[in-house]
């Protein structure tokens, strides 16, 4: 009897100690971690803890030491001494100048804003010149707004789009109607209007989707700077008559409302489902089959009174 209960006794030590040790490495590693190294003998001194020799045992994995314990080049944490990576460049392209396309309006000169009326007229725009096939080569640059006349977005940026052929006198800058040129949407990927598209050599190279606030008048000709080779005029320099103009046109800054049929044909569509969907429901059927008992119900009252 007497030695059951000493085995007892200590098969229960014996896993209170277990439990303990357990405990007792799991602190050591927290302090390990937090830079104290803790002697054999229980003195605590503080040092730099050595992140070299990472355990690859049960003991380690149980109390995961292999994620404060590494080599440096050790796998578990080679993202960590990795160099960041270097911010590229922006994409640039080179542009050619062309031809003064300056509109003389009586004895004044002005730059004048392309509105694409036909899509000849955007083609002839885009056609490249020489046989300049990468963006560092010089070649023709356009600039392409694309927009649409009842967009209340589209209405807001007019003003920056008006400035811009005064910014870039030696720069086609043309307006595309999106809804009117709506092939030419995916063909460049329009997603979202309003976009800006710089092309090169007749080919889409930079997406810009302009916004207006006070402070970013000249944020879309500052992206231009950015990515080619142009330059914009001193804004000084430009009249300020010039400015008032380029806020009543071309493009104006109220939206344009339109009767859109397209959309009323959707809606009747839509309506049209719905009541073909109601129609077989089982509310429908009870309500016109009480309409059609309170007819009948009615027609019976009236001939019993003309009889």
């Amino acid at each position: 009897m007497h030695a059951n209960v000493n085995f007892l006794i200590l098969f229960l030590f014996g896993l209170c100690a277990e439990q303990a040790n357990g405990e007792l490495s799991g602190l050591l590693s927290a302090l390990q971690y937090l830079g104290l190294k803790i002697q054999p003998n229980g003195a605590g001194s503080q040092s730099q803890v050595s992140r070299g020799q990472c355990e690859y045992t049960f003991e380690a994995y149980a109390l995961m030491r292999e994620r404060h314990l590494c080599v440096p080049d050790d796998e578990h944490i080679m993202h960590m001494t990795e160099v960041p990576q270097q911010r590229k460049p922006p994409l640039r392209i080179r542009c050619l100048d062309v031809p003064d396309l300056s509109l003389r309006e009586g004895n004044i000169t002005l730059p004048k804003l392309l509105i694409m009326e036909s899509a000849k007229e955007i083609v002839n725009l885009l056609k490249p010149i020489g046989n300049a096939t990468k963006r560092h080569e010089y070649g023709s640059c356009v600039v392409m707004h694309f927009c649409t006349p009842t967009s209340l977005e589209c209405a807001r940026i007019a003003n920056v789009i008006n400035l811009l052929p005064h910014l870039f006198p030696n720069l086609p800058v043309a307006y595309v109607d999106a809804y009117k040129f709506s092939r030419f949407n995916a063909e460049f990927g329009i997603v979202s209007l309003p976009t800006t598209l710089i092309f090169h050599q007749g080919r889409p190279m930079l997406k810009y989707d302009p916004a207006w606030d006070e402070t970013s008048r000249l944020a879309c000709a500052k992206f231009i700077m950015r990515h080619t080779n142009l330059k914009t005029v001193d804004p000084r320099s430009i009249k300020p008559y010039v400015l008032s103009w380029t806020k009543i046109g071309p493009l104006l800054d109220t939206p344009d409302f339109q009767t859109d049929f397209y959309l009323g044909l959707a809606w009747a569509f839509i309506l049209l489902c719905l009541a073909n969907y109601v129609r077989r429901t089982l509310i429908w059927k009870q309500l016109v089959e009480m309409v059609q008992r309170n007819w009948r119900e009615s027609e019976e009252t009236q001939m019993e009174m003309v009889d």
